[in-house]
């Protein structure tokens, strides 16, 4: 049995100009499973932050420079998340004042590194062994490293293990179909089927026969007997996507199902017991739609006993250097466009934290796989020019001072015309949504001129103070 400490699914970047120290550091660290990179500068350091989700960073600031201090603290900021360590020969630096985990004295063993590691990242990661398996189960959707992200998945083996229902709630584009297979694949129904059923895409007319099925004859039309969703899903995991959108007496049925665990195929006589796990998802308040007698109260209860709440990609910001360079890389590969690939940019990515993301992760992803096949052979670095010429919207962060970089004048992009008149709207957007964001960024390109912007979208001048809720004068 090895002594070493277990740090399955830690990943080290070690930071080193002259490259010694860290190069002996290395093969310890991989024998105790962590996975490790090196990099002999800040500009490699910031490349592999951006690329993988980096859990500790060690510098060996005795082969650093005093110039190096403004470099060290973009590094610092990069670094969102992961434990900073510096390694030095002097005994006087002050881990509170450099704003580091620690500062820690030569000679440093793999061992002792190791341990210091799994000690203080399993403690404040809450369980990483418990973890590492979802982030596998949920790629690509849910690579995480912030801590937002890290509570709530932090809930899913216990939630996953119990054979009630759950509820998700989200924006649209967070990943809920993602969690619902995670849970099914770490439950006690995996060897079952999971079948997936979107509610808000079948119309009201046929989805009661989706999810029961019918007999021959049963209406006509009904040349055979069909089998429902709850049948296929016999054993297994049933997914109700957009659960807010079913209709209030297809709620009652589904009620009736669940409390008695079987049912009747439309036109059938024979009671078909079922068991299934029922797992449920919506982006509607469902709170609200219960007040305005919009979905039935009795079966809200009833789905939200386990509930786990996804948060909007917006609001862990740590998390998109991490998805970004996952979906590049995929796409770049997917494509079999040759390594090495282009890599994000510090500025870009810098404005890709920034970005509203309305459509969450399904909308970075569908934004990286639009550059990897449209960026030109030979393109090696993806900066903000060219972010902005495949991504208008993010056109309007462009020329906000990045953190400690601001860039000089001539090196600010002088967008075009129809640059700056264009409006991203992505897949899912509700109607209402859509309308404001075109809006905004009408106003956005008239400087706040109302008469302009109503021309450029059509409407009267009424029409869109009326929009804005701004008083008629």
């Amino acid at each position: 049995m090895s002594l070493h400490p277990r740090l399955e699914g830690i990943t080290v970047l070690l930071l080193d100009a002259q490259g010694q120290t860290m190069r002996a550091l290395k093969p310890g660290l991989d024998q105790q499973g962590a996975k490790v990179s090196l990099a002999g500068d800040f500009a490699q350091a910031g490349v592999q932050l951006a690329r993988a989700g980096v859990s500790a960073l060690l510098l060996d600031v005795d082969s650093l420079e005093e110039t190096d201090f403004a470099e060290f603290v973009k590094l610092q900021k990069a670094a969102q998340g992961a434990k900073i360590y510096l390694l030095s020969s002097r005994d006087d630096l002050d881990a509170t004042a450099l704003g580091v985990t620690a500062c820690l004295k030569k000679p440093l063993t793999p061992q002792a590194f190791g341990s210091l590691l799994a000690k203080e990242l399993q403690q404040s990661q809450g369980a990483l062994s418990q973890v590492d398996p979802l982030i596998e189960v949920l790629r690509p959707y849910l690579l995480f490293r912030s801590e937002k992200m890290r509570r709530v998945m932090g809930l899913l083996p216990q939630t996953a293990a119990n054979p009630h229902g759950v509820l998700l709630t989200g924006e649209t584009g967070t990943g809920k179909e993602m969690v619902a297979r995670a849970i099914h694949n770490l439950s006690p129904f995996k060897g079952g089927p999971f079948v997936a059923v979107n509610c808000g895409a079948i119309p009201e007319s046929l989805i009661e026969g989706e999810l029961f099925g019918h007999e021959k004859g049963a209406f006509t039309g009904a040349l055979g007997l069909r089998r429902g969703k709850f049948e296929q899903a016999q054993g297994g995991t049933l997914f109700l996507d957009e659960m807010g959108e079913m209709p209030l007496q297809l709620q009652a049925r589904l009620l009736r199902v669940l409390e008695e665990k079987s049912f009747y195929r439309i036109g059938g006589e024979r009671e078909i017991p079922v068991q299934v796990r029922i797992i449920a998802a919506t982006q509607v308040d469902l709170e609200k739609a219960v007040d305005e007698k919009l979905f039935r109260e009795d079966l809200y209860y009833r789905l939200n006993i386990l509930r786990l709440h996804l948060p909007p990609l917006r609001e862990r910001a740590e998390d998109i250097p991490l998805l970004a360079w996952h979906f590049l890389e995929r796409a770049f590969s997917e494509t079999g466009r040759p390594k090495p690939y282009p890599h994000l940019s510090p500025e870009a990515t810098a404005i890709l934290t920034r970005l509203p993301w309305r459509g969450n992760v399904r909308e970075l992803r569908n934004l990286v796989t639009r550059l990897s096949s449209l960026l030109p052979l030979g393109t090696d670095e993806i900066t903000p020019k060219v972010l902005v010429q495949h991504y208008p919207e993010s056109a309007k962060w462009v020329k906000q001072p990045f953190a400690q970089d601001a860039p000089a004048p001539d090196e600010v992009i002088d967008l075009t015309p129809a640059a700056k008149a264009g409006s991203f709207i992505p897949l899912g957007t509700r109607m209402d949504e859509a309308e404001r964001i075109l809006i905004e960024d009408a106003l956005a390109h008239t400087g706040g001129n109302r008469t302009e912007a109503a021309k450029l979208l059509g409407i009267g001048l009424r029409t869109l103070r009326r929009k804005v809720n701004e008083p008629e004068v």
